[in-house]
């Protein structure tokens, strides 16, 4: 039985030490993304700090850090509960498969004892040939060949017991280190975090003291917005308009087919850049400085390096380009009854009626001289419904 319960106990072993590592590895890798994000806002800031000129944007970019901060402790703190699982875990087996091989041990020199009573061949010869018939006979002889063949397994299962063991303590012993390494991180990361807010509250300070300025540059927003939204929508009533006209208000089999392939891919759209932080998110939200007052975004603002070249998420058609003074240049493109709108564009590199590849370059972003960083503002659409585009974008990685 002690045997059976060891082979047992040694493949639930092996299957947790399997799924243990590949869950630690994923962890790993969502960790080394989190500070790669933190590096990312870090050199944004830097590039804003040369100006010395604080900005509500960059006041979104240190709120940006201070969230995948956050986000980073969580992860240790849930690294350390699943190290200290693994730990508990390790030590449990480890017991459970010393008491195993004390079990076998017990049973195998038992085995030993009795062959040293009848080791010699003679008695062996004897227990055969004293049988009472042949069938008796053949039984004897049977059970001293599975007798000697339970041997060896004891004797194997012993060694491959032991093994285990060591190779249990051994990562046990790197558990431990890698949680000491882990506490160390999150104590650091806490410290950082708490500098990092106590900075976003002097910004906040800095800030309130421009009131006026601040709800001037929100109404020039707002306007701009307006123009924005209006530019969209009468290119919607264009839109639905023409296929009234030649269609009866329906989509041609190939527009039909990228609006499918575009809603079925939700969730999945490549980035609009290759890098950038969201300082915006989409919808009505607080204004970060402004006591009382709402903003929204019918999208998101993203910042990114200068000169960062703009690409188009889906495949579609460039339906309509215009430039509104404070935005720079918009580029519009259709899949289907979709579509998405890149804002805040320094150059355009394609031209009405273009049909475009997902991932081709449409523009090149601008960049803000007062922060030093490139802007721009990206929409999705479907028909007259705005949409958060960070539903539809992939998880970065």
């Amino acid at each position: 039985m002690a045997l059976g319960k060891n082979l047992l106990t040694a493949l639930i072993l092996i299957v947790t030490l399997s799924l243990s590592a590949q869950e630690r590895n994923k962890l790993e890798e969502q960790r080394r993304a989190l500070i790669e994000e933190i590096k990312y806002t870090n050199q944004l800031l830097e590039k804003n700090q040369k100006r010395k000129n604080l900005t509500l944007n960059q006041l979104a970019i240190i709120k940006q850090k201070i969230d995948l901060r956050q986000k980073l402790i969580y992860q240790l703190e849930n690294d350390l509960d699943g190290i200290s699982q693994q730990i508990l875990e390790n030590q449990i087996m480890i017991e459970s498969l010393k008491k195993d091989l004390s079990e076998i041990k017990e049973e195998y020199a038992k085995l030993v004892y009795y062959a040293y009573r009848n080791r010699s061949s003679y008695d062996r010869l004897m227990f055969v040939f004293s049988s009472e018939d042949f069938n008796q006979a053949y039984r004897r002889l049977k059970y001293l060949r599975h007798y000697n063949q339970y041997r060896r397994k004891q004797a194997q299962s012993i060694n491959a017991t032991q093994t285990v063991i060591k190779e249990k303590i051994a990562e046990l012993q790197a558990a431990q280190q890698q949680k000491s390494s882990l506490l160390n991180e999150r104590q650091r990361e806490s410290k950082i975090l708490s500098q990092e807010r106590s900075n976003q509250k002097d910004a906040v300070q800095e800030l309130s003291q421009r009131e006026q300025k601040l709800k001037e540059e929100l109404d020039k927003k707002q306007a701009i917005a307006e123009q924005l939204n209006k530019q969209i929508q009468d290119l919607i009533a264009e839109e639905i308009a023409r296929r009234k006209r030649t269609n009866n208000y329906e989509l041609t089999p190939e527009q039909q087919l990228i609006d499918d392939n575009f809603a079925s891919n939700k969730s999945r759209l490549p980035w609009p850049i290759k890098r950038g932080v969201v300082t915006e998110k989409f919808g009505e939200h607080p204004h970060p400085v402004l006591d009382g007052i709402m903003v929204r975004n019918d999208g998101v603002d993203i910042s990114t390096n200068p000169g960062e070249v703009v690409r188009s998420v889906f495949k579609g058609e460039v339906r309509k380009i215009f430039k509104i003074p404070g935005l720079n240049n918009t580029c519009i493109i259709r899949h289907g009854k979709y579509m998405t709108v890149y804002s805040n564009l320094d150059e355009i590199f394609v031209k009405v009626g273009e049909k475009i590849d997902s991932k081709q370059t449409i523009g090149i972003v601008h960049t803000n001289r007062d922060e030093g960083i490139g802007t721009f503002k990206f929409q999705v659409w479907r028909e007259f419904s705005k949409l958060d585009p960070q539903k539809w974008l992939a998880g970065k990685k």
